[in-house]
């Protein structure tokens, strides 16, 4: 089996991006040969699945949806996911509500285990999954739309410690992506 990973992302805002080119420098400095793809793009298609030991799926929440891309991938692809033990899956997301701790079992639970349920994603022993929090971004280089910066400032009168208008605050945990992707490496190994 080659030490190949492919990485496919959809993101709206930046966030997913963000984490999906992190988790590539990361296997790149453990040796694996890396592909990435942005869902958006029409770069590249995948022609073998077969030709990776891994594929880490990751998607943005917004208005509690996956990007379209990426549910668009993952229902393309659902025999392959479901049906091939030959490599490991991980899918990730980036998440308002995956922000606080105690709140990341409710962000797995709506918009990974429901979604899977939805989808007919079977739970397999090839198939891993994580929440990670996000970023609010109300800063003057801000990649949201005017209707986004709008809600998210709505948002911020109820969560003023979290959402500040002219500030980007990241509450993505670091840590918690970097023990995701060695759990994920360790089950290639």
């Amino acid at each position: 089996m080659s030490k190949k990973i492919l990485i496919v992302y959809g993101s709206r805002w930046g966030s997913t991006e963000e984490i999906s080119n992190k988790l590539k420098q990361q296997l790149e400095e453990k040796k694996y040969e890396v592909d990435i793809i942005d869902l958006k793009s029409k770069q590249k298609q995948i022609s073998n699945f077969n030709d990776y030991s891994g594929i880490l799926i990751g998607t943005g929440i917004s208005i509690g949806k996956w990007t379209k891309h990426v549910k668009k991938f993952v229902t393309k692809n659902m025999n392959v996911i479901n049906n091939n033990k030959n490599f490991i899956v991980g899918i990730f997301l980036s998440s308002g509500l995956a922000s606080e701790q105690e709140k990341r079992d409710e962000a797995i639970e709506k918009f990974i285990l429901n979604k899977f349920e939805k989808m007919g994603i079977n739970l397999g022993d090839n198939i891993m999954y994580d929440a990670f929090g996000g970023v609010y971004d109300l800063s003057e280089t801000t990649k949201l739309s005017g209707l986004m910066q709008k809600m998210l400032k709505m948002a911020g009168k109820e969560d003023p410690e979290h959402i500040v208008v002219g500030e980007r605050k990241d509450f993505r945990d670091w840590d918690q992506i970097n023990n995701f992707l060695e759990k994920f490496v360790s089950k290639i190994q």
